[in-house]
């Protein structure tokens, strides 16, 4: 993905629902959404996996009770999620952080009361997963600033213009929120009458935040700003809240045409009179923070602390240790041999002259490879995506066990984000099935995508890549939930990109040699952004220092590059995941080719990797590992 991929699953989504927050005491909500978590020593019992397991059930329904916007995303029962859930928001002020905190804190606390060695499959992978996950939130939490968390590092700020109830709460609505029933509606109509309550809490941690000195870059406010004037540019009854509303009103069978009317003209009037003052009032604070940003980019910039942040991103994304200077290096060596592969290529094709980067750039120039910037271009760029999508689904039962049975479809990112948004990214089926995967790619400027680059981005986001991943989690059936709410961008993200590897081993690029430029070429993006991630956050480059070195050395248009590098700007270690997970599990599986030699079999390692759901890479060695020696044993 070349966003969020569900990557971290959780602390992605949780990060832009200011991380696992509830309900705040100004909305009325049930009981037990103002959970207050005790940290309590199990009874023993006969089977300590089971006991284990209705642990970790309790604290997934905890953790949703606190995040309704979660819990909607994805699909679970008003049992799991608390009484109408789907009416509420949650909380993104002062209290609703410090709950998560403690949440964190005490969800540790209770782990710990189990003896690993005492539990066994699907348990003993949850135990070692929790565990790393609730003592990186408890890490995390030591931070006073960006929000808290009950896992995962995510922002050091509330709002860029990447994250953002500005951003995702209109995406909830437009996507997610369920509209099949009178009640539905009166549900969608709720959470517009909270936008206020929510804008204002945010506002409020903004300001504390700032008043410790952690203020988003300047082109993060500036983005976060101009994304909001957009969005509110409309009349109220055509913005796209309302709009939503209007045409996901239309197969709800027991509305009358004047119901649909009177709901419709409710849903213009909450925009107008609560979420367009609510986005005014945040627009406002944004702006008026603009000054106090500074013109520098990485982390660093918030001294001591941000250094220390930064340790913290790179291991909570798989790097296990290393140290910027360390991943630096990693990604200059990765690229110097990613680069040779694409020149001989590039030579095979009689170009010889220029830089990689240069002669790469040419072949996306080409008349012969752009659509159309046109309505008509965009839907012809669809429709060759969906056909890319069905084409390599007619192999992948040779290569994978396993195989999703929910659909993915592709559409585009919506007009009023493309501005800030990345290029593309995926968000996965609900878990009851009722919803499918999503492939999301930007499309304000079809020159983005030279057409001998898509289909890498479409095995990254949809087949073998983020869908095959997600989906199958979601499809386990011993999964517990709370394994289905958190996810690795190490491994999402590793997974991705190993999949475009894997692509091209099935075939998809046969005859093809522009396509697999492509592809080496999407590796070698992934390994300069160990360059740049580090670069902006350890090593003190400017933005333009970071944009200029992405620009001669991947070849991409300075527009888009420029909104890469501002992601990374505010998401310090995400972009390092990519590489370093491909790279571990390429890893593993090299070490199981030679361990099991004729008794490999590439389907059943996918299948391993797959089927026990995202998980921290240590734990994902270590299972390989354990899987190699039964093999052997066996």
């Amino acid at each position: 993905m070349q966003l969020i991929a569900n990557i971290r699953v959780f602390a992605a989504v949780t990060a832009a629902f200011t991380l696992l927050a509830g309900c705040s005491e100004s909305v009325e909500a049930p009981e037990s959404s103002q959970t207050q978590v005790e940290a309590v020593a199990p009874a023993v019992k006969a089977d300590p996996s089971a006991d284990f397991l209705e642990m970790t059930d309790r604290h997934a329904s905890i953790a949703l009770k606190e995040s309704p916007e979660f819990a909607t995303s994805l699909g679970v029962s008003e049992e799991i999620a608390g009484q109408d859930y789907n009416a509420r928001l949650g909380g993104y002020g002062f209290e609703a952080n410090q709950r998560s905190r403690s949440m964190n804190e005490q969800f540790l606390q209770e782990l710990k009361h189990f003896d690993r060695r005492e539990l066994s499959g699907t348990a003993a992978i949850t135990y070692d997963v929790l565990r790393n996950a609730y003592e990186m939130g408890a890490q995390r939490n030591q931070f006073e600033f960006g929000g808290a968390t009950s896992w995962g590092s995510g922002s050091p700020y509330i709002i860029t213009q990447l994250s953002g109830p500005h951003l995702f709460l209109p995406r909830l609505l437009q996507t997610q929120h369920p509209v099949q029933s009178k009640q539905n509606i009166e549900d969608y109509l709720s959470r517009l009458e909270q936008f206020g309550r929510v804008f204002d809490e945010v506002i409020e941690m903004i300001g504390a935040d700032a008043a410790l000195g952690i203020v988003p870059p300047y082109f993060a406010l500036e983005g976060a700003a101009g994304s909001i004037k957009g969005f509110t540019s409309l009349a109220p009854a055509d913005n796209s809240l309302a709009t939503t509303l209007v045409s996901k009103m239309q197969s709800v069978e027991d509305l009358s045409d004047e119901e649909r009317i009177q709901y419709a003209a409710r849903a213009a009037t909450l925009v107008e009179t609560v979420v367009y003052p609510a986005y005014a009032r945040l627009g406002a604070a944004l702006e008026g923070a603009v000054d106090q940003a500074g013109r520098d980019a990485g982390v660093w910039r918030l001294g001591d602390v941000g250094v220390e942040f930064y340790q913290l991103a790179l291991n909570s994304y798989g790097a296990g240790g290393m140290t910027g200077d360390e991943i630096h290096q990693l990604g200059m060596t990765e690229a110097a041999r990613i680069t040779t592969e694409m020149d001989a290529i590039l030579r095979a094709q009689g170009l010889t002259e220029g830089t990689v980067a240069e002669r790469f750039e040419s072949v996306g120039q080409r008349s012969d490879m752009r659509y159309p910037n046109t309505d008509e271009g965009r839907d012809a760029l669809l429709a060759g995506l969906n056909g890319q999508v069905a084409e390599i689904m007619s192999r992948a039962d040779q290569w994978f066990g396993a195989v999703p049975s929910q659909g993915v479809e592709v559409r585009r990112i919506p007009v009023y984000e493309q501005d800030t948004a990345p290029g593309g990214y995926y968000t996965g089926p609900s878990l009851d099935g009722s919803r499918p995967g999503i492939y999301w790619i930007n499309l304000k400027d079809t020159a983005d995508w030279p057409k001998h680059s898509l289909k890498t981005l479409t095995y990254h986001e949809a087949a073998p890549g983020h869908h095959f991943q997600i989906s199958l989690q979601r499809a386990i059936d011993d999964l517990p939930l709370i394994r289905n709410m958190m996810g690795y961008s190490e491994f999402s993200e590793g997974w991705a990109l190993y999949a475009e590897k894997v692509a091209a081993e099935m075939g998809m690029y046969e005859n093809d040699p522009w396509g697999d430029l492509a592809r080496l070429q999407s590796e070698l993006f992934r390994a300069a952004r160990l360059v740049v991630d580090s670069g902006l956050h350890a090593k003190q480059w400017t933005r333009e220092d970071a944009i200029d070195y992405m620009v001669a050395t991947t070849g991409d248009t300075r527009a888009s590059l420029t909104r890469e590098v501002e992601r990374y700007s505010v998401w310090p270690g995400q972009a390092t995941s990519y590489k370093l997970g491909m790279l571990k599990i390429g890893e593993l599986r090299a070490i199981a080719e030679a361990e099991l030699g004729a008794d490999f079999d590439i389907r059943a390692f996918h299948d391993e990797v797959l089927l026990t759901g995202s998980m921290p890479l240590p734990v994902l060695e270590a299972k390989i590992y354990r899987w190699i020696d039964s093999k052997k044993n066996a």
